[in-house]
């Protein structure tokens, strides 16, 4: 996240079902960053049909959709209602986790420390189905054979729900429906979950994802930060570092994508040339050498799900021609959130102040690829085009 803002305790006691709109609605009015903008989107006519809507609601389901759209009226970044069954929910808690212990009532809280049963896979919800959207390697996903791209329909015969289908399923088998190819026959996969702690598996994603990968002659480090949150991940990130300069790359991927934001701009000191190498020389003439500063060619990858500080460093890096973007417009989500627990047991994620780039408003923006990608994920069975071209301009230099 482009900020860390401590949460809002609220005191009361939890609220009746057909209260939680109202009980929005008046955090909304309360803390939201720009109360001018809630006029200009018409904040009021989209409680009053979200009140409506609400009360007509078949089932919880349905009601958690009627919540959805309305903080989507916002047309905010970092603004949005989770609740439990959603991924985003246990990843925004534990990454908030040390704020929510001390702002939450207990009633309204998850049980710390924060942890769920999890594959090792990043999901994605597009039209109405969930769909891999990364996998981490080495994790049970991997080892299942999910790919990118995958649709997940079912687990154990029932509807798939990437927090549903696998709670209390740590260690145990999981059947899964996944469709492949889009109209091709649906494949059958099992996968065992893990328990994890979401903050702690999103950098060991990011320690496990880095790698060297030949093309052309070329040897190119590769390294994906799904959550660049905490002075832990950034250890892990350049870390990293040090071993592409270990192994004398010829070029960096650094790949931005998805995940969750937190990048300070400062860590795009990690391009600096002007750290001096420091190498240890053993008495038989060896040397060690330790250097955790990118010095090959570099690209940068981002996408629509880039967001938050990974935007405020993507920005600085094509801005100082330190890498070249590779791949889509980032999210254009650049404000200070904060989450805040409901009288449902959900979280409310709200924008509470604006934030500028170098004196430049990125919310609703986004920064622009310097190569442009497309891509959709759907069904792409493990094809990553981005990846590809980040690689071959790498290998080409």
């Amino acid at each position: 996240m482009i900020g860390v803002v401590t949460a809002l305790a609220l005191a009361a006691a939890p609220a009746p079902p057909a209260d939680l709109v109202s009980e929005i609605d008046g955090i909304v009015q309360q803390r939201f960053y720009a109360p001018a903008r809630l006029k200009e989107v018409g904040w009021s006519a989209s409680v009053e049909a979200a009140r409506v809507a609400y009360r007509k609601a078949a089932d919880e389901a349905a009601r958690h959709e009627v919540l959805r759209a309305l903080m989507a009226s916002l047309k905010s970044s970092h603004t949005a209602y989770y609740p439990r069954e959603d991924p985003s929910y246990w990843a925004l808690a534990s990454i908030f986790e040390p704020f929510l212990t001390k702002s939450c009532p207990k009633e309204r809280a998850p049980a710390f420390p924060v942890t769920r049963d999890d594959v090792g896979a990043f999901w994605k919800r597009l039209d109405g189905a969930w769909f891999v959207a990364g996998v981490y390697r080495g994790g049970p996903a991997e080892k299942a054979g999910l790919q990118l791209g995958d649709r997940v329909d079912a687990a154990d015969g029932k509807p798939f729900g990437p927090v549903a289908s696998f709670a209390g399923k740590a260690g145990k088998a999981v059947a899964l429906q996944v469709q492949r190819a889009r109209g091709g026959p649906p494949l059958k996969l099992t996968v065992t979950p893990r328990a994890t702690k979401p903050l702690e598996e999103f950098r060991q994603a990011t320690e496990d994802s880095f790698q060297v990968i030949e093309r052309r002659g070329r040897r190119i480090a590769y390294l994906r930060v799904w959550s660049w949150t905490g002075d832990a991940v950034q250890e892990t990130v350049l870390e990293a570092i040090n071993k592409a300069s270990e192994a004398r790359v010829d070029g960096f991927v650094l790949d931005l994508r998805d995940g969750w934001g937190g990048a300070d701009p400062s860590y795009l000191a990690m391009f600096f040339q002007g750290v001096p190498v420091l190498s240890q020389v053993q008495p038989d003439g060896g040397t060690h050498s330790y250097d955790r500063q990118v010095r090959a060619p570099a690209v940068v990858l981002v996408n629509g799900g880039s967001r938050s500080g990974k935007e405020a460093f993507a920005y600085g890096a094509k801005k100082h021609h330190l890498a070249r973007l590779v791949g889509e417009r980032t999210a254009g989500g650049v404000l200070f959130g904060t989450p805040i627990c409901l009288s449902d047991g959900a979280l409310l994620w709200l924008a509470v102040m604006d934030a500028k780039v170098d004196g430049e408003r990125l919310e609703g923006v986004g920064v622009e690829p310097d190569v442009p990608v497309p891509f959709d994920l759907r069904y792409a069975a493990g094809v990553d085009p981005q990846l590809e071209r980040a690689l071959d301009l790498l290998a080409a230099k």
